[in-house]
């Protein structure tokens, strides 16, 4: 689960993985793309605020902050699409879905700048 987020959200934001999994807050984009794992790790992979809290290092109210900035910004339509796109790839390359159930030969997640 965690290379799957890590392998979609940095190639959807155009950030390294040292900087999605870094202690500090880094910069703005890398720190709204981390907050998008989380909000993922949350909705796709049913994880509770506190579980997503121990894979990211950080607290579950810094999670509960990063599902609200996150929805929050799905009223932007051109946002929610590539959000529901992004879904859509974790959702192929996670490791329980039917569709894709091996990550031996995973497919490229398409590249969607935000």
């Amino acid at each position: 689960m965690r290379n799957v987020l890590e392998h979609a959200v940095t190639r959807a934001f155009g950030i390294i993985g040292d900087e999605f999994w870094g202690v500090t807050r880094g910069p703005p984009h890398a720190a709204f793309a981390r907050q998008v794992g989380m909000y993922l790790a949350h909705v796709v992979f049913g994880l509770s605020l506190t579980e997503v809290g121990q894979l990211f290092a950080r607290d579950r109210t810094t999670v509960a902050h990063a599902c609200t900035l996150v929805e929050d910004r799905r009223d932007d339509r051109c946002f929610d699409r590539a959000l529901e796109l992004l879904e859509g790839a974790v959702c192929l390359l996670r490791p329980s879905s039917a569709i894709a159930p091996s990550l031996s030969a995973p497919r490229a997640a398409p590249s969607l700048i935000i």
